[in-house]
C-alpha cells in the first residue's frame, strides 16, 4: 500500500508541475505576442488631409499608400499629405485632384524634402549618386541600346540622380520607400542591391559572398536597422550593412547622405584614379580614406585594415596596367586600319578609349573595363574573393588572350609572336604590383605556387620600384609605402619562405597521390566495352 501511495503522490506532483508549466508557457507566449505587436499609433488626420484620406478611402485609390503613411514617423509627427504634396499654380507637377478643388503636387521632389531635411538633401546632391554621368557620357545608351529598353533599364536605377524641373536633384524614395520612408528598408542590403547588381557592378552579390554578408544573413532576423546614427555613439549592430560603411556614423564619423565622402578610388571608371570629387567640401582622397578607415576600425584591428586596404589599392593600380595594354592595342589596331570607329558625316560615335561594340578588340576592351575590370577592383575592395578571381582577373586575362589572338589572325606580327610563344611569362605583358603576404595570415605553402617568384630572382625588386613610383605619384600615402617597405624588408616571414613545412607538405602530397591513383583507375583508364554510336 505504501508503494501505491508513493506512486500516486509522484503522479500528483508530476501532474501539478505539468499544469504549472503549461500556465507559465501560456503566460510567456502572451507576453511575447504582446511585445511582438507593434503598438497602435494614434494618427491625427484632420483638415485638408482628412479630405485626402476620406476621398482616397471612399474611391479605393492607393489605399496601401495611406496604410504605409500611417506606419511612418511622418504620421506620428503629424506630417501629412499636403505637407509633402504642396503645389502652386505653374508648378511643373501641379494638378487638381479629380472632383475636387485641391491643387496638389504629383511628384514631391528633393526640394520639398529639403523643407525638413536640408542637410540630407544637400549632402546627397554633392554625391556621385546625384551625378548624371549617364546623361553626360551615354554613348552606349544613345547608340548601342534602343530607347525603349532603357526606360525600365538604365533610367530606372539612375533615377536616383533625377534632375527635376525645379532644379533639385535626386529621388529620395529610391532608398526610402513611399510612403513609410523607412530607415530600416534603406539600410537593408537588398535595397542597394536593386541597382548595385549584375555583371558590371555586382555589389550585392559581392557583399553576400563576403564574410560581412555571411554574418549578416546569420543575424538578419535579430537586427533592428531602424536606428539613428546621428548621436556619435558606437554602431549599434554587430555586422556592417552597406550603409554602415558608406553612410552611417560612429564615435568618430558623422552620418552622411554623401556616399562619396569615404571613397578613395574612382574604381568604376575606365581607369582607376584617386577621387577628386567635391574636394573643396570633402577633402582629398586621403581624407576620404581616413573616414573609411575610422569605420573599418570599429570592428577590425589597424594592421588588418592597413593590409587589406593597401592590397585593394594595389589591385586598382594593377588594373590600370591591364587597361593600358588593352587601350594601347586598340589604338594600334585602329591606326593600322584593322578595326574602325563608328562615324557618320565626319563625326565619330565611338571612342577608342571607352566604347565600341561592333569589332572584337573594342568589345573586349569595353568588357575589360565595364564588366571584368569593375568586378576585379570591387571584389578586392569589398572582400568578394570570387569576384576578384574568377569573375575578375581570370576574365580579364581571357579578354587579353582573345585580343592578341584576333590581332595575330589579322596579320599583326607582335601579336603573332605572343600567340606562338610558349614562355609562361607571356601572360604578364604589363607591369606588376604585389605585396608580401596578405591580410589574413601566413601560409607557409603558398610560396610554392607563383611562377614569377621562382623564375625571376629580382621579382620583388621590380615590384618595389613600381610601388615606390605609385607612392611618388601620390596614389599611395607615406604611411602606406612605409607599411609596404616594412613587409618587403621582412618578406620571407610574410610570404612564408622563412618557415619549413616539409612534413605537412609530404602528408598532403601523399594524400594527393592516393586521389590521383583513384581517378586514374576509376575514370581515366576506364574503357567501356559497348560498341560506339559514332565512328571517327
Amino acid at each position: 500500500m505504501s508503494d501505491n501511495n508513493s506512486l500516486k503522490t509522484q503522479k500528483l506532483i508530476i501532474g501539478l508541475f505539468s499544469i504549472l508549466l503549461l500556465v507559465v508557457l501560456i503566460i510567456v507566449a502572451g507576453v511575447e505576442m504582446k511585445l511582438s505587436r507593434k503598438p497602435e499609433v494614434i494618427v491625427d488626420i484632420s483638415g485638408d488631409n482628412k479630405r485626402c484620406v476620406t476621398c482616397h478611402t471612399e474611391k479605393g485609390i492607393a489605399l496601401k499608400a495611406i496604410d504605409h503613411w500611417k506606419q511612418s514617423l511622418h504620421a506620428q509627427q503629424n506630417i501629412s499629405c499636403t505637407d509633402c504634396h504642396t503645389a502652386k499654380k505653374g508648378d511643373f507637377d501641379a494638378f487638381y485632384c479629380p472632383e475636387s478643388d485641391f491643387l496638389v503636387a504629383k511628384h514631391p521632389t528633393p526640394k520639398d524634402c529639403a523643407e525638413c531635411h536640408a542637410q540630407q538633401v544637400d549632402e546627397f546632391a554633392d554625391s556621385k549618386h546625384a551625378h548624371q554621368f549617364w546623361l553626360i557620357k551615354n554613348a552606349d545608351r544613345s547608340i548601342f541600346e534602343n530607347p525603349i529598353s532603357t526606360k525600365h533599364g538604365c533610367e530606372q536605377c539612375h533615377a536616383i540622380g533625377n534632375v527635376w524641373p525645379d532644379q533639385s536633384v535626386g529621388e529620395c524614395d529610391a532608398c526610402h520607400p513611399k510612403h513609410t520612408f523607412s530607415k530600416a528598408v534603406a539600410r537593408q542590403p537588398e535595397t542597394c542591391g536593386e541597382c548595385h547588381v549584375g555583371p558590371d557592378h555586382p555589389h550585392i552579390e559581392i557583399y553576400l559572398e563576403s564574410k560581412h554578408g555571411n554574418i549578416f544573413r546569420s543575424q538578419e532576423k535579430k537586427l533592428d536597422l531602424n536606428f539613428s546614427s546621428k548621436d556619435g555613439k558606437p554602431i549599434p549592430i554587430d555586422i556592417p550593412v552597406c550603409t554602415t560603411c558608406h553612410m552611417d556614423g560612429n564615435e568618430t564619423q558623422p552620418m552622411t547622405h554623401n556616399v562619396s565622402a569615404r571613397l578613395a578610388w574612382e574604381s568604376q571608371a575606365a581607369w582607376s584614379f584617386r577621387t577628386v570629387w567635391m574636394a573643396d567640401k570633402l577633402g582629398d582622397w586621403k581624407m576620404k580614406r581616413s573616414r573609411m578607415e575610422d569605420i573599418c576600425k570599429s570592428c577590425h584591428s589597424p594592421e588588418f585594415v592597413d593590409s587589406y586596404l593597401l592590397t585593394a589599392d594595389l589591385t586598382n593600380l594593377q588594373y590600370n596596367e591591364i587597361r593600358r595594354l588593352m587601350v594601347g592595342w586598340n589604338k594600334k589596331l585602329t591606326e593600322k586600319g584593322i578595326i574602325k570607329r563608328l562615324e557618320k558625316d565626319g563625326k565619330f560615335y565611338s571612342d577608342v578609349l571607352l566604347n565600341g561594340w561592333d569589332e572584337v578588340p573594342e568589345i573586349l576592351m569595353y568588357h575589360a573595363w565595364h564588366h571584368e575590370g569593375r568586378r576585379f577592383r570591387h571584389g578586392a575592395e569589398m572582400m568578394g574573393a570570387d569576384y576578384t578571381q574568377w569573375h575578375g582577373i581570370w576574365e580579364l586575362q581571357h579578354d587579353m588572350v582573345e585580343m592578341f589572338t584576333f590581332a595575330a589572325e589579322h596579320g599583326d606580327p607582335e601579336a603573332k609572336k605572343w600567340v606562338e610563344s610558349t614562355d609562361p611569362i607571356k601572360f604578364a605583358p604589363y607591369a606588376l604590383y604585389d605585396i608580401p603576404g596578405n591580410a589574413f595570415g601566413i601560409n607557409v605553402l603558398s610560396n610554392t605556387v607563383p611562377y614569377v617568384y621562382k623564375a625571376y630572382p629580382d621579382y620583388w625588386d621590380r615590384i618595389k620600384a613600381n610601388v615606390e613610383k605609385a607612392y611618388q605619384n601620390n596614389v599611395l600615402t607615406q604611411n602606406q609605402f612605409a607599411f609596404w617597405i616594412k613587409r618587403f624588408e621582412n618578406k620571407e616571414h610574410y610570404i612564408g619562405t622563412k618557415y619549413k613545412a616539409d612534413s605537412v607538405m609530404k602528408k598532403y602530397t601523399d594524400l594527393d597521390s592516393i586521389d590521383t591513383k583513384a581517378f586514374t583507375k576509376e575514370a581515366v583508364q576506364l574503357e567501356l566495352p559497348g560498341k560506339p554510336f559514332w565512328n571517327w
